[in-house]
């Protein structure tokens, strides 16, 4: 496995703090939530934006030791 580029990291590092913003604004709204389906909704929204993070942040830590 190659080292990721500059360019590369801060390329997913721009994809963690979107799927991070993604994350909290969704999980900001779940408590205004008045509907079930909605809260359902965004239940399940933060799941998968919580896992995309943790599957891009995994990436990072692989080609962190790498570089090392």
């Amino acid at each position: 496995m190659q080292p990721l580029t500059n360019k590369e990291l801060n390329y997913l590092n721009d994809m963690l703090s979107a799927e991070d913003l993604l994350i909290k604004t969704c999980a900001a709204a779940l408590p205004q939530a008045t509907q079930n389906d909605v809260h359902q909704f965004l239940h399940h929204v933060v799941g998968e934006h919580q896992r995309r993070y943790d599957d891009i942040l995994h990436v990072v830590q692989q080609h962190e030791s790498v570089a090392h």
